[in-house]
């Protein structure tokens, strides 16, 4: 009888558990020279959380590269956890590039899997508020219908691919009488436990099927796991 009582509450644990879910958060905001970015997710209920935030993006140059430096929260944002510093040059982009390339290659259709598994994320805030000013009425103005025009192009091709749950707030506020440029972007989701497992098992196949595909995605995850340990 206790066998069954408590092989009973293990199964509900574990339906309640499959049935939650991950929430994932996407920020960045840039005022004048200030940059801010930060990723966070939560899973079971809050009872996991993982932050992490970037406050400092310099713009070398093309040749140059980009330098970051990231910093990792405990899940009340209040103890640093960690902090690095890396440099984005255009030679480790282009091996990132050389390495979905391989991915791709030793994985039956891996676009198609981005699409099945995006479609399962449900967006539940969207928002992008943009203020631009030139210091001239006139070209201020044009200025303002570019950016209109580009962030049109780029939510009408990303939102597609994900399930809208939210009225998005989208705007670019015209600063008629300063020179300024700021923007914020704040992007939050969420998905099924159970379905970011069997995706996950689903990609597993899609690499088994290919000769080498399972030695060459762990292959990789080495390497980025390495980095990120000697990035500093």
């Amino acid at each position: 009888m206790w066998i069954g009582i408590i092989l009973l509450v293990f199964i509900c644990g574990l339906f309640i558990i499959m049935g939650s879910y991950i929430r994932g958060e996407f920020y960045f905001s840039r005022v004048k020279d200030n940059d801010m970015f930060a990723i966070e997710l939560r899973a079971l209920f809050g009872l996991i959380r993982y932050r992490y935030v970037i406050p400092i993006i310099q713009f070398k140059g093309f040749a140059a590269g980009i330098m970051i430096k990231s910093e990792t929260v405990n899940k009340d944002n209040i103890k640093l956890r960690d902090v690095r510093k890396d440099h984005i040059t255009k030679e480790k982009v282009i091996a990132y590039f050389k390495q979905l390339k391989i991915m791709m290659a030793h994985t039956v259709d891996l676009y198609a899997w981005m699409k099945q598994t995006l479609a399962k994320v449900q967006c539940t805030e969207l928002k992008w508020i943009t203020r631009v000013g030139l210091g001239d009425a006139p070209e201020t103005a044009i200025t303002t219908g570019a950016i209109w025009g580009i962030k049109s192009s780029l939510l009408g091709f990303a939102i597609p691919f994900v399930k809208l749950q939210a009225k998005p707030q989208v705007d670019v506020i015209p600063q008629y009488n300063e020179k300024q440029f700021s923007t914020e972007f704040r992007m939050a989701g969420r998905i099924k436990v159970w379905f970011v497992i069997f995706a996950g098992f689903r990609l597993l196949m899609r690499a088994a099927k290919i000769k080498g595909g399972i030695r060459t995605w762990i292959q990789i995850a080495m390497k980025l796991l390495s980095r990120s340990k000697t990035a500093s």
